[in-house]
């Protein structure tokens, strides 16, 4: 018998071809994750009423009404595998810069990823849930989406990756009849992905500067380094019509559809230095720009590394003043709010790897 508990845990993920409906899941990449909320959540109604004497509900009155899978995974930001979740959680299908190209002169491979729609892309997502005899339960959670994600990191550690996820069912056994699936999906042989993840020792945040866009791909000009910053994150929301329930499909969802404008946000914790600084940029809602570069292993023999770069190229300070709390050295903790200046991309991935696909 082998590990009788979540270490022995395994998650997998496919692109689907029709919404709802289980690829083949077979070969399929793995993801390392720390753990997930993922769940099958149901809607019941109890009808009421008057019956002579009763003093508890009818059993023959209740009904389920509508599923739904709700939920999330936490880990550690991969340095390889991430090209596939980078479309799911930009929505940059379809996008040409957004498919990874060799680098002649490196070796590497690169690709580019701006925000663009989730309509018609779903996935499969497929979790070993093991028990304590040792054996994994595959369950399949079919028709899913990225509703909102973040990337955070502090100095000295390691980036953290956070997903909420979206879905129309999960595929397990003794779970109701789908009429999309006839069967439940078997589970798939594990294959071990790339340990190496990104982390911020070698990373650099640059702020201000002035953004271009050429083919495409915008790039910062003369920033500055952003010193003493003590922790970075962005997170995108992804607005999505959740209650695309319909008599006909019994209580099955359709695809849910963006209905607003994605918010785009992120956070900076810096030590306070000066009022010219941050302070200007808040207090008079100046637009800016900022960049944050993440660093991962080592590609190839030489001293290139593969690295993640976000850059949000026209953000307003949100936030307070900095005060004084105590004899501390001051921080000031700096939300804003990432815009789309109509000219230049307005949140911007590069992402260089081993990668080949």
């Amino acid at each position: 018998m082998g590990l009788a508990s979540g270490l022995a845990s395994q998650w997998c993920a496919v692109d689907e071809g029709t919404y709802g409906v289980s690829p083949t899941l077979t070969g399929a990449p793995f993801t390392i994750f720390k753990n997930d909320t993922l769940e099958l959540k149901k809607t019941t109604k109890e009808g009421t009423g008057i019956y002579a004497g009763a003093l508890v509900a009818k059993a023959a009155r209740r009904v389920v009404t509508e599923y739904r899978v709700q939920g999330g995974t936490t880990g550690e930001l991969p340095a390889q595998g991430l090209n596939k979740w980078l479309y799911r959680m930009f929505g940059s299908f379809g996008q040409t810069k957004a498919a990874l190209a060799e680098d002649g002169s490196t070796g590497a491979y690169s690709a580019v990823h701006i925000p663009g729609a989730l309509e018609g892309h779903t996935f499969a997502l497929q979790k070993g849930v093991t028990g304590i005899d040792g054996t994994a339960v595959p369950e399949t959670e079919v028709g899913c989406k990225v509703s909102e994600w973040e990337l955070s990191a502090a100095m000295g550690e390691i980036v953290n990756w956070t997903m909420t996820i979206e879905g129309r069912n999960e595929l397990a056994t003794g779970g109701p009849a789908d009429p999309l699936n006839g069967s439940v999906p078997s589970l798939v042989s594990y294959a071990a992905p790339p340990g190496g993840v990104f982390y911020w020792n070698l990373g650099q945040v640059y702020y201000g500067g002035t953004p271009s866009t050429s083919g495409g791909v915008t790039s910062l000009s003369s920033p500055a380094v952003a010193g003493n910053i003590k922790s970075f994150s962005v997170k995108m929301t992804r607005p999505l019509d959740l209650e695309r329930f319909s008599p006909e499909l019994a209580g099955w969802r359709n695809e849910p559809l963006q209905n607003q404008v994605l918010p785009v946000t992120g956070q900076i914790v810096v030590e306070f230095k000066s009022s010219t600084a941050y302070y200007a940029a808040f207090s008079n809602d100046t637009a800016t720009a900022i960049q944050l570069g993440f660093t991962g292993p080592v590609i190839g023999t030489g001293s290139d590394h593969s690295s993640l770069v976000l850059l949000a190229s026209n953000i307003r300070l949100e936030g307070e003043s900095v005060k004084t709390p105590g004899p501390e050295v001051l921080t000031q903790t700096i939300p804003f709010t990432i815009l789309d200046d109509g000219t230049n991309n307005s949140l911007q991935a590069t992402y260089w790897t081993v990668d080949a696909s």
